[in-house]
């Protein structure tokens, strides 16, 4: 590994113990110290740190991650023009279909939500922007992956460990090769309970101006809801003919 390659140790422990902190909230120093593999004193010397520059906030029941990283994320998406481009779109088709309208763009193997809206208060899972999801299982990211360049695709396929969330994942690179031929073909990818017991999902590519895709679109809800015609032709309908608005306004953005 060359010297630059090399990570820096202290960075390198204070984002585990901020990932640590992102995934299971409140905690003590020594709970985090074990997790993490450090001694009591250097985590606690990384959250006084952490601390001091508001990423980090100390209560009654551990320490927590603090509200400055919502500036950091608010600054990463506003950023992203498909972001500032897409989200009244999908506020519109969240109002029309009272589902959980979701935008996602790939990184590096992964996908990741910029931006997700409730309809109703009746759907609890969880809406959190910012949140990493496999391409595999999902249709943003089958969505994303069908229209990739064939050289891309192939080299996320060998990337992309393909784990079983539910029965219904797919878990053979042929039989996704196969489902991401149909996805091209229709222009439309579906997540039927692949990602979650219970949760179906329709997502549609946002095709840039470079005719690469930009990101995905989609809408979810519980599978007893997604049904029928209006799983299989109106919502990719409308999900199309939204994608299609955004990618008109990118190219003119």
């Amino acid at each position: 590994m060359s010297r630059s390659n090399v990570p820096v140790e202290t960075v390198d422990k204070s984002l585990d113990i901020i990932e640590y902190l992102e995934s299971h909230g409140p905690t003590g120093v020594a709970d985090i110290a074990t997790a993490v593999g450090a001694a009591n004193s250097t985590v606690h010397n990384h959250l006084m740190t952490l601390k001091q520059r508001g990423y980090v906030i100390q209560t009654e029941t551990g320490y927590q991650l603090g509200l400055r990283f919502l500036r950091l994320g608010e600054s990463t998406r506003t950023t992203t023009d498909v972001y500032e481009i897409a989200r009244p779109q999908i506020e519109q088709l969240v109002a029309d279909t009272n589902l959980v309208g979701n935008l996602a763009v790939r990184q590096n193997h992964r996908g990741v939500y910029l931006y997700r809206s409730r309809g109703s208060d009746e759907i609890r899972f969880s809406t959190a922007a910012g949140e990493f999801h496999e391409l595999h299982c999902t249709a943003t990211g089958k969505a994303i992956l069908a229209f990739e360049s064939e050289k891309t695709r192939r080299a996320l396929l060998e990337q992309i460990d393909l784990s079983e969330h539910t029965t219904n994942t797919i878990t053979s690179t042929a039989s996704l090769i196969e489902e991401l031929s149909q996805v091209r073909e229709q222009g439309v990818a579906f997540d039927d309970e692949e990602y979650g017991h219970g949760l179906r999902c329709v997502g549609v590519p946002i095709v840039g101006p470079d005719d690469r895709p930009t990101g995905a679109i989609s809408v979810s809800g519980p599978a007893s809801d997604l049904t029928g015609e209006w799983y299989t032709e109106t919502l990719p309908n409308k999900l199309t003919a939204t994608a299609n608005r955004i990618e008109l306004n990118l190219r003119d953005y």
